[in-house]
């Protein structure tokens, strides 16, 4: 009778211990996901990083060209990463801390804004959002027929910018593709003053007229020529002008603090005209800003698309 009652209390006990043990994996598992202010997508991603090691990385490298985004579930599919185009990949790339890693080649060059070289190592790489959390990006043309280039799979050399107006200052990272292989690797990150770049001029008008509404008002042509789409016939373009006043009510919201710029190797060889591209990143719709500097050097919004 003793003994009966000595294994029901043991596995009574055991219970118990196995209850305590599977609350503190769940609550150990809820602090690595909700952590640093409850930014479960980052620490997700963290988890994932944390769960690989270096063997499992090259591995990645060296099979078949697919990824888990840091939001899929560990169970799910790898998603695939288009390479043909740098639109499919880099949005991508953006978003995913495991994508990253993978698709850096490292040792990482890395030059500051004061010509100092530095490496960044495997081990010391952080992710990085290039476009800043924004729900759009933005593309500075130099005419209407480059636009042609995001959709160009000859395209192999690919820069993301961020151009920050306030401090002058671009952070540009530099992709290449892999001739081998195809696929798009980050190959150097370098900061560059305004001053050494072929668009300082444009980059300091552009500040004052995003932040100044005065100064934008002196800015704006009037008319100005604006496109826009007719939902009401099939979607069809539809052109004329309007006023500087219509211009403040129909305007979209621009960047004011720091423009992220795709690169797909289009020049600059005209400095007196900038088409700048604004594009939403989930939705696709675009509006479109044409300036144009006339010969007192003064910069004027000409056109406006949306």
């Amino acid at each position: 009778m003793k003994i009966a009652k000595r294994k029901q209390k043991k596995a009574e006990m055991k219970g118990k211990w196995t209850v305590f043990a599977v609350v503190m994996f769940c609550a150990l598992v809820n602090i690595s996901l909700n952590g640093c202010g409850g930014q479960a997508t980052t620490n997700h991603a963290d988890a994932y990083e944390a769960a690989e090691d270096s063997a499992t990385i090259d591995s990645i490298l060296q099979s078949e060209d697919t990824f888990a985004l840091d939001n899929e579930p560990i169970t799910e599919p790898l998603a695939v990463v288009e390479d043909e185009l740098f639109n499919d990949f880099v949005f991508k790339f953006d978003q995913s801390a495991r994508l990253q890693r993978a698709r850096v080649r490292f040792p990482l060059s890395s030059m500051d804004s004061n010509g100092e070289e530095h490496t960044i190592e495997r081990a010391d790489w952080r992710h990085h959002s290039m476009f800043l959390g924004q729900d759009f990006c933005t593309v500075l043309w130099n005419s209407r027929q480059q636009m042609s280039l995001a959709e160009d799979s000859n395209v192999v050399a690919a820069r993301v910018e961020q151009i920050y107006l306030h401090s002058r200052t671009v952070n540009a990272y530099s992709f290449e593709r892999d001739s081998l292989n195809g696929q798009w690797m980050l190959t150097e990150i370098y900061d560059i003053p305004f001053e050494h770049t072929d668009m300082e001029g444009f980059f300091d008008f552009y500040r004052q007229f995003a932040t100044d509404s005065v100064y934008q008002r002196q800015h704006v042509r009037n008319p100005l020529n604006y496109t826009t789409i007719d939902e009401d016939s099939e979607y069809e373009a539809i052109s004329g002008t309007i006023d500087t006043d219509q211009w403040f009510e129909f305007a979209p919201e621009i960047p004011q603090d720091v423009i992220t710029n795709i690169n797909f190797g289009q020049t600059y060889p005209n400095p007196n005209r900038m088409v700048v591209q604004m594009r939403g990143l989930a939705n696709g719709l675009q509006s479109i800003l044409i300036f144009h500097r006339d010969i007192s050097g003064r910069w004027q919004l000409t056109d406006y698309e949306n």
